[in-house]
């Protein structure tokens, strides 16, 4: 492809997209989220 690294990383969409997150944070709240460790206490 003759790709250099500033190429690769303007090709790579970060993460989390806005729907991503809502996601997350549904799953948080719901405490079914396996992503996130637990909150210390």
């Amino acid at each position: 492809m003759g790709a250099d690294a500033v190429d690769i990383g303007k090709a790579i969409q970060p993460h989390h997209t806005l729907g991503e997150s809502i996601g997350m944070v549904a799953e948080v709240a719901h405490g079914s989220c396996t992503d996130v460790p637990p909150a210390r206490k």
